[in-house]
């Protein structure tokens, strides 16, 4: 028998964040290179870092340094909580010993199909949130309800333990 293995999971909040960072040391290592070369003589012009000191020189605790140093720290802490979030699980294991993954998606998909194959069922849409999944039919007929859960119910038996709950409402036709 083969051992549990960990829940399939999406990116990580850093992600977008980490590539971000990454492009930024990328353009420092560039600047940093062109200021090695001027310094070393390899080429001409000014030092790009030794202008932007010049610039800086000076400087004092002002309303605006300050404002941008507690905005400095606010992006630090948020970097550091999307650091430490895990990842969003996206799939949820199967009843059984095998190891097999299924969206959420997946399950409304099958709870959908078995439920607007269901006779007297226009249409039918599906959720899937906290455990439960709830499909909500437009039907004509006053029993479908409980036509609509068997099926359902018998759809996902190898899918999903999760708890099925039918929610209907009458089709209106013209006369």
């Amino acid at each position: 028998m083969s051992p549990r293995v960990a829940p399939p999971t999406g990116r990580p909040a850093a992600s977008g964040a980490s590539l971000l960072l990454g492009t930024a040391l990328i353009g420092l290592a560039v600047v940093s290179v062109h200021d090695l070369a001027v310094d070393r003589g390899w080429a001409g012009g000014p030092s790009w870092t030794g202008s932007l000191l010049d610039a800086a020189d000076g400087l004092t605790a002002g309303t605006g340094v300050v404002i941008t140093a507690v905005a400095a720290v606010v992006v630090g802490l948020v970097l550091l909580v999307a650091a430490l979030k895990p990842a969003p699980r996206t799939h949820e294991s199967t009843p059984g010993p095998s190891d097999v993954w299924v969206t959420r998606k997946a399950v409304r998909a099958v709870a959908v199909g078995a439920a607007e194959d269901t006779a007297g069922v226009a249409a039918a849409r599906a959720t899937h949130r906290r455990g439960r999944v709830v499909v909500t039919v437009q039907s004509d007929r006053p029993d479908a309800a409980t036509h609509v859960e068997a099926s359902v119910r018998e759809a996902l038996a190898g899918l999903t333990t999760h708890d099925v709950a039918i929610r209907t409402t009458e089709v209106k036709h013209d006369a």
